[in-house]
């Protein structure tokens, strides 16, 4: 199946997700923010992202984003996640033969095309986000993998959504944190490929050089300190002068002060029409777009303008081995207990694996005729 092209405008089916919405309770309130309301209104279209007390049960649905994983795999957490909904964003173009058998699962209907550090990724989070508002009536998101898992029961991940967040993310800011313009910056100002993107991260490896220090923060993690080597002191200072260009530029008619952080959000509906409504600004995608592995700030750096009030990530993400997560193991199970978040990345995405089945089974409490439906498929 070949993938539809890429769509740059992103607005919602504003008839279905305003019916929907009339037929829901909202959430209880948060906070207004204190950014002027000229600024907020021309990034979400309204004043306040506030809402009256909660009377129920919040709606929450999963977007999963698939490509190469096993649909065995996404039956199982499917099953994890229900009874509420799964909408999976798969790309067909990377696994053109799969199907999915959980009954809380729909597809994204015109999938991008995607792929590690590839810019479709972030095109097909905005269209499952987008298909979402359309298609199914919800009080909060929260975006997924294949190698992700819930540790704790679905019921208490529901009283968690309906405390006073309005989203759950990480975020770090460059204009206050040396290791994260050092680190990744250069990222932010250079075109992915470049030239001075190419120099920029040699200049990094001469800084860091030997250093073996490091930071996980945020989802991700960060270099830190500088090599022994006396040209590190040289490399730097290129380093600092040129990611000071790219700290708070103008996108889109709006100063964007930038951040960087993973991609696993959650957020209340409000919130994610924001995000819909500001990724449709001209020449806000365009500018994203030729950065390596983009998703890492426009997410966050978006978030963080919204000014909605936010909690702490509702991942915990395993200690990274150079441009990726490790991977969680059944010795791990005791830590993942006690660290207090909701779901966590990443794991093994074979169905059968004994980690993920004892995590369903043992911390996310999932029964265990739905923990065995994936590995029997």
């Amino acid at each position: 199946m070949a993938p539809a092209p890429i769509q740059h405008s992103f607005t919602p089916n504003h008839a279905a997700a305003q019916a929907a919405r009339a037929e829901r309770t909202p959430l209880a309130p948060a906070r207004p923010s204190s950014e002027p309301s000229r600024l907020r209104a021309a990034w979400t279209g309204q004043g306040t992202l506030t809402a009256p007390p909660q009377r129920r049960s919040p709606r929450i649905v999963f977007l999963l984003m698939s490509a190469v994983a096993p649909s065995a795999t996404v039956d199982q957490l499917a099953h994890a996640l229900g009874p509420h909904p799964v909408l999976v964003h798969h790309d067909f173009s990377q696994s053109p033969d799969f199907t999915l058998q959980a009954p809380n699962v729909q597809f994204v209907s015109e999938p991008a095309r995607t792929g590690w550090a590839q810019f479709g990724f972030v095109d097909g989070i905005f269209r499952g986000l987008q298909h979402a508002l359309g298609q199914i009536d919800f009080d909060y998101l929260q975006l997924l993998s294949p190698s992700c898992l819930p540790i704790r029961p679905m019921a208490q991940f529901e009283r968690h959504v309906s405390g006073p967040h309005d989203a759950h993310f990480d975020a770090i800011d460059l204009r206050l944190d040396s290791d994260a313009r050092l680190s990744v910056g250069y990222r932010a100002w250079t075109c992915e490929g470049s030239l001075a993107h190419r120099l920029a991260r040699r200049l990094v490896g001469v800084y860091y050089g030997d250093s073996p220090g490091r930071r996980e923060q945020a989802g991700i993690w960060l270099r830190t300190g500088h090599s022994s080597s006396p040209w590190a002191r040289l490399a730097g200072l290129p380093l600092q002068a040129m990611t000071q260009l790219a700290l708070a530029p103008r996108v889109a008619g709006l100063r964007l002060p930038l951040h960087y952080g993973s991609v696993w959000f959650g957020a209340r509906r409000p919130v994610i029409e924001a995000l819909v409504r500001a990724y449709g600004r001209a020449g806000l995608r365009e500018h994203f777009a030729r950065m390596h592995i983009a998703e890492e700030f426009l997410l966050p750096s978006l978030l963080m303008r919204l000014g909605v009030r936010r909690g702490p990530m509702n991942h915990r993400v395993q200690r990274f081995e150079g441009a990726h997560p490790g991977l969680f193991q059944t010795e791990h199970l005791d830590a993942l207990r006690q660290c207090g978040a909701w779901f966590a990345r990443k794991f093994p995405v074979e169905p059968q694996a004994a980690v993920r089945q004892q995590v369903l089974r043992e911390l996310a409490g999932t029964a265990h005729d739905r923990v065995l439906c994936g590995s029997a498929a």
